[in-house]
């Protein structure tokens, strides 16, 4: 047992596993990625952007990580082959870390290109990429699929309405995944992040007077996590340890959804 910014790291936890990580440039995803190959797995990261993927690529080579970066869309059906193509005849682990978000829009102010963007990314990419793999999974008598809903998942308050909406119905998904495929040994299950250091929440044109409402929202929100915490908790419900869980949904929120 070694450990990873101060958390453990089981060396053997997924030894001999193959893992696709989307959004695996930067934030939650990267750290997931990180964390499945220091714990054993080959892993596949795809990302959209071409210069996050090239600083990620570098990021994994200086750790001597086995993960591969790929360039892809996951909106895009073709990409997503792709993918799943380049992992080869067995995938163990999915994790869809890949979002979007929607800058605070409410409905009164949201546009159609914000709604379609997210809920392509957010929900119907989740669902290609779960499909896509479904087939290899049972091939193989099972695999795990981890993923990454919201705090918002829960209520209304910390984000606007497509963002909302869209995780939500991740909720959904994973459950019907889990209800459906669990007697074929493949897990379905989800984390919930609070606040977390990432560029996903750096980079948005927000709605002023939405974001201030959400704010209230946010009072009794703990101190953000580093992503190494969310991509912890995918790592354990990614793992046999979490044979049992399936259909779950997690909170790694500080207890903010306590509140």
């Amino acid at each position: 047992m070694t450990t990873f910014d101060s958390r453990p790291v089981d060396v053997h936890r997924h030894d001999g596993k193959i893992a696709i990580v989307t959004g695996a440039a930067s934030g939650i995803g990267r750290a997931t990625a990180a964390r499945l190959a220091r714990e054993g797995a080959s892993v596949f990261g795809c990302n959209v952007r071409s210069d996050t993927r090239q600083a990620a690529e570098q990021f994994f080579a200086e750790q001597s990580l086995d993960v591969t970066m790929l360039q892809a869309d996951i909106t895009a059906q073709a990409d997503i082959d792709a993918l799943v193509s380049a992992a080869g005849d067995r995938i163990d682990i999915l994790a869809n870390v890949a979002g979007a978000m929607d800058q605070y829009r409410p409905l009164g102010e949201v546009d159609d290109d914000t709604w379609l963007r997210v809920v392509d990314v957010n929900l119907t990419g989740v669902m290609r990429m779960s499909r896509a793999v479904l087939p290899l999974m049972l091939n193989a008598g099972g695999g795990a699929i981890v993923t990454v809903a919201s705090r918002a998942a829960l209520g209304a308050g910390p984000a606007g309405v497509a963002y909302a909406t869209t995780k939500h119905g991740v909720l959904g998904m994973i459950k019907s995944i889990a209800w459906f495929y669990g007697p074929q040994n493949i897990r379905s299950n989800a984390v919930l992040p609070g606040g977390v250091h990432s560029e996903m929440h750096t980079k948005s044109d927000r709605s002023g007077w939405a974001f201030e409402r959400a704010e209230i929202a946010k009072a009794t929100m703990p101190p953000k996590a580093e992503a190494d915490e969310i991509a912890t908790a995918i790592s354990w419900m990614a793992s046999d340890e979490a044979s049992n869980v399936n259909g779950a949904v997690l909170s790694v929120d500080g207890g903010w959804s306590s509140a």
